[in-house]
């Protein structure tokens, strides 16, 4: 109960402070503002464990459960995009995050690092040319490269053809921190120095054809060293009934083909059947600035398939099934070789039983080198009014071997609410109970439930020119 008191404060001071911010942003004179406000508090239920010291028969380690707890977290989101600052096409742009730990001492992740830039770039449109400057992120091929920096793009009058260069102080991937500072917890083994990052892209399109080339090199900020120097080509092709997507990265660091994928996907019989083959090569990629630069990954190649049947609006099933190859490891076996091989398989259907119920259903199943898993979901979504709407979901899985949650069965249901309560002013709550039974030996093994929850607010800001007749969703 004192749990559930700490998280209903939290999340209702939370949601007034968001709900108080678009108060004040207008449209004066040319200027504007559009955005939103969110917050966000969830509640999630851990079972720590401790190893015994010497409390041991064999040379085994041995661990006990020291009893649940309960974790709370909050953030609280800020994105907003402003206009109409006396020179025209200029704009500002920030993605703002606040992080707060609300329960136990048991860290949750990342709610240590209190607050996040994750965007702040000001940018300037004239003609075919775009500037940006700040931080930004460029998603392509090679990932999600973020950066303190500089950007320059320009298009043709057909945006055809188009190009860009951009660089600056490169940050740490999925963190959005200086890469020095983020890696200080392991600094022994990283440079002193922080990483510059450079790249540029070209892109062309020709009638269904477009294709899009990249570079992108990280250096030591005393250019004393290579952190990573990366490649990439995407290309996408439609045809008259479907479309063929490739892509294809090289990392010249390591002087090895990196990941690459092909997919022809195709439609048939008036468009109720969807056909689509994958050919693909996976190998993980870390850079050069850290200790994982200096493993050799060990990549895998495999093929994939997957049929949809959609005979009507109100009903389509899928399946799909997968395999892969992985490379050699260099490792000796001496009772037996090692497994190389992996194959999946999934299951799926929809089926929209009224116009205000919906209902969803899928089977995967895994099973290759160090691991297996076997997992069904289910669930159903009704619109009790124009307004509200309300989710409830069943599951079951088990993941066993290397990556197990022990030998057993986890037992899962939740249920789930969204509600518009305005035009501007969405609301969303959902709690969540899994259950495993255990199936092992030691806590791990030992039955056990974990119970999530969490509630969520979001407000929009301002105006959106190209909506302003049309009503918010």
């Amino acid at each position: 109960m004192a749990a559930s008191a700490r998280l209903g404060r939290a999340f209702v001071s939370l949601a007034i402070l968001g709900a108080a911010m678009p108060g004040a942003p207008g449209t004066v004179a040319g200027q504007g503002v559009r955005g939103w406000v969110g917050s966000t508090v969830q509640m999630v239920e851990l079972r720590p464990i401790e190893q015994i010291a010497g409390g041991c028969v064999t040379d085994e380690p041995c661990y006990r459960a020291l009893g649940e707890e309960q974790s709370l977290a909050a953030t609280q989101d800020v994105s907003l995009t402003a206009w109409g600052f006396g020179l025209q096409g200029i704009s500002g742009t920030v993605l703002l995050r606040n992080r707060a730990r609300l329960g136990s001492d048991r860290i949750w992740p990342r709610t240590d690092d209190r607050f996040d830039a994750i965007l702040a770039y000001a940018q300037l449109v004239r003609g075919g040319f775009t500037v940006r400057a700040g931080r930004q992120e460029v998603r392509s091929g090679l990932g999600f490269s973020s950066f303190d920096g500089g950007r320059l793009q320009w298009h043709g009058s057909s945006r055809a053809i188009s190009v860009e260069a951009y660089g600056g102080r490169s940050l740490a991937r999925g963190l959005r921190e200086p890469l020095r500072e983020a890696l200080r917890g392991i600094e022994s083994f990283v440079p002193e120095q922080g990483v510059l990052l450079f790249g540029g892209s070209a892109r062309g399109r020709l009638r269904g054809l477009s294709v899009t080339a990249r570079y992108q090199r990280e250096i030591l900020d005393d250019r004393s060293g290579l952190a990573s120097e990366r490649g990439s080509l995407d290309l996408s092709l439609l045809t008259a009934r479907g479309r063929v997507l490739g892509e294809l990265d090289y990392d010249f660091g390591a002087e090895r083909p990196g990941k690459a994928r092909l997919t022809w996907s195709n439609v048939f019989g008036d468009g109720r059947w969807l056909v689509e083959a994958t050919a693909l090569r996976y190998v993980p990629y870390f850079s050069l600035s850290t200790i994982w630069g200096f493993f050799e990954p060990v990549a895998y190649h495999g093929v994939e398939g997957r049929v949809a049947w959609s005979p009507s609006s109100v009903l389509g099933v899928w399946a799909s099934g997968g395999w892969r190859k992985y490379g050699d490891t260099g490792t000796t076996a001496i009772l037996r070789p090692l497994e190389d091989q992996g194959r999946r398989a999934s299951v799926g259907a929809r089926w929209s039983l009224r116009p205000d119920v919906t209902a969803g259903a899928g089977y995967d199943l895994e099973w290759g080198p160090g691991g297996f898993l076997s997992s069904f979901d289910a669930s159903v979504r009704m619109a009790v009014s124009e307004r509200l709407a309300v989710t409830g979901n069943v599951s079951s899985f088990q993941q066993i071997e290397q990556y197990r949650i022990g030998d057993g069965r986890g037992l899962g249901a939740g249920v789930s609410a969204d509600a518009e309560f305005t035009d501007r002013i969405t609301l969303g709550a959902g709690a969540s109970l899994v259950r495993h039974d255990g199936g092992g030996e030691g806590p791990a093994g030992s039955p056990w439930n974990q119970t999530r929850a969490w509630m969520s607010a979001r407000v929009l800001v301002g105006e959106d020119p190209g909506l302003a007749n049309r009503r918010r969703r």
